[in-house]
């Protein structure tokens, strides 16, 4: 099986209830896409939630962006090898910005369609002069992972669709990147009902990697913990060559190490109001991963080194007020043992660890 029509269309359908029924904002419906090109090492998170129903909710957009420092044109008061812009930012739910047949969804700076299994993307950032825009048609194997897995006091659901042929272009100011077939895009979907600060957390990943030999790998890592990550659910990492999934690890089967700086230090931080208020919060972050797995057919060795970072700051009604999504993204190797074969890969990772 490479790419099914049917399942994409219940993995991409709007779960959250339009009429508001139940009268709670915590539902949530989310589009996530993660684009990447190994030769420029450029890396764009895009993320479109819906929160709440029309007129009691909101549309909240994050936009993050990595280049290499001698890609970005216009001056900046850092020196770093790595260069990050990203915004953050939630509008009012009006009844007219969101059409679930086919799925619409508009707003200041963003416009995504999804029509005929092909996405329509556009994303502005205007302040920090990035402009984005790119068509996406899916040919990867998608997964509906969960549907009604407990998560806090509700539940989430997540599908996958980790690689879609796509073409477009992003605009940093006066420099212009195509986006065509060097580039690798991820895309997921998650939905249901939980709020932010409760007893909840996650860590994730997605990586993209290609062989000496030209075959291509998709890595997708997803467990799911309690907030300080001292308990967890079950966790799983799929392996895909090319379209298809060859190998999926899960449970007991797998060891996730994360590696943390010796210091705290001061990490970029979005949105903006969210980062005015913890102007002095300095904390660890992630600098690297290893995932070990192995079963009594296969073994797998992950490591990823993080050369940037950027923290999302979101307010919750819970005793904490504030939970963190640490966002990191860099360079990964992958040693596989498969069906007596042995496969090394290299390429880049985009990783989140929730708090």
């Amino acid at each position: 099986m490479v790419f099914n029509p049917e399942l994409f269309a219940r993995i991409e359908q709007l779960r959250i209830p339009f009429d508001g029924r139940l009268g709670t904002k915590d539902w949530k419906d989310w589009y996530h896409f993660i684009l990447m090109d190994l030769q420029q090492q450029i890396r764009i998170l895009v993320n479109i939630t819906l929160m709440g129903w029309p007129e009691h909710g909101e549309i909240q957009v994050t936009f993050i962006v990595h280049f290499t420092a001698e890609q970005v044109t216009i001056p900046l008061a850092i020196s770093e090898e790595i260069v990050t812009f990203g915004h953050a930012g939630t509008q009012l739910w009006r009844t007219p910005l969101v059409q679930p047949f086919p799925l619409h969804i508009q707003g200041r700076g963003i416009d995504l369609v999804l029509e005929n299994n092909r996405f329509r993307v556009t994303v502005q950032d205007p302040r920090n002069q990035l402009y984005l825009q790119f068509q996406a048609l899916p040919q990867a194997t998608p997964l509906l992972v969960t549907e009604d897995s407990p998560f806090g006091s509700g539940f989430i659901g997540w599908g996958l669709v980790p690689g879609l042929q796509v073409a477009g272009e992003l605009t940093l100011a006066n420099s212009r990147f195509p986006l065509n077939s060097n580039w690798y895009c991820y895309h997921d979907r998650n939905f249901g009902r939980f709020r932010w600060g409760e007893d909840i957390g996650w860590e994730w990943f997605v990586a993209f990697l290609t062989s000496s030999d030209g075959r291509t790998f998709t890595l997708v890592l997803d467990k799911r913990t309690n907030k300080n990550h001292t308990t967890h659910g079950l966790p799983y990492i799929f392996i895909y060559q090319g379209n298809e999934v060859i190998k999926i690890f899960l449970g007991p089967a797998l060891n996730i190490d994360w590696d943390w700086t010796e210091n705290a230090e001061l990490p970029i931080r979005l949105p903006g109001l969210m980062a005015s208020l913890f102007t002095e919060r300095t904390v660890k972050m992630p600098q690297g991963l290893q995932v070990y797995a192995a079963d009594e057919q296969d073994q797998m060795l992950v490591t990823a080194q993080f050369n940037a970072s950027l923290e999302l700051v979101v307010p919750d009604n819970q005793e904490r007020q504030y939970s963190f999504i640490e966002e990191v993204t860099g360079s990964v190797e992958l040693l596989l043992l498969w069906q007596g074969k042995k496969i090394e890969a290299k390429g880049l990772i985009y990783a989140e660890y929730v708090i």
